[in-house]
């Protein structure tokens, strides 16, 4: 690389980031061979040469690991825990999930109380499509008792799911 790259940007060795990339682009914008297309070719030669000076300073520059390596700065450390872990640690994830015990499988009652809701909503779209079908007042009234009691279930269910778990837990 021709140069030290801070004399090419023309910025001091203390420049931040920010004014290392606003004179990057003033010289990009001056020196670029596209606005020396019309001019003659040993002075776009001379452009060409200037813009690759400046990119080559600014790929220094403008990466915090290359400027460091440039400046002669030590790298960063990379992260190490405070305590490096043991042999004969065990692994949490080979644990067992000793305060839980397996839970029996669901009865056929508590799966159906557990669909109830969804089930009743169902037949209340259906009885809402059967009276737009039909022009039944009686299936209108249906669906509204079973949307009712629908949402009732969806109200009820977590709540009964969470006093299941509390006596599961005591």
């Amino acid at each position: 690389m021709p140069g030290d790259p801070y004399r090419v940007l023309g910025v001091p060795a203390d420049a931040d980031v920010e004014a290392i990339r606003r004179a990057y682009l003033r010289l990009a914008r001056r020196h670029h061979p596209d606005f020396f297309v019309d001019a003659p070719p040993g002075e776009r030669a001379a452009a060409e040469a200037r813009m690759r000076a400046v990119n080559e300073a600014w790929a220094v520059l403008g990466d915090r690991q290359r400027r460091a390596a440039h400046d002669g700065e030590a790298p960063p450390r990379p992260f190490e825990p405070f305590e490096a872990p043991r042999d004969d640690d065990p692994d949490p994830r080979e644990q067992p999930d000793v305060p839980y015990r397996p839970a029996p499988p669901p009865s056929a009652r508590r799966q159906l109380t557990t669909l109830a809701p969804a089930i009743l909503f169902g037949a209340s779209v259906a009885s809402v499509a059967l009276t737009i079908v039909t022009g039944a007042a009686a299936a209108l009234g249906l669906a509204l008792v079973l949307l009712a009691l629908s949402g009732v279930g969806f109200l009820v269910l977590p709540l009964l799911a969470l006093g299941q778990a509390k006596r599961d837990e005591g």
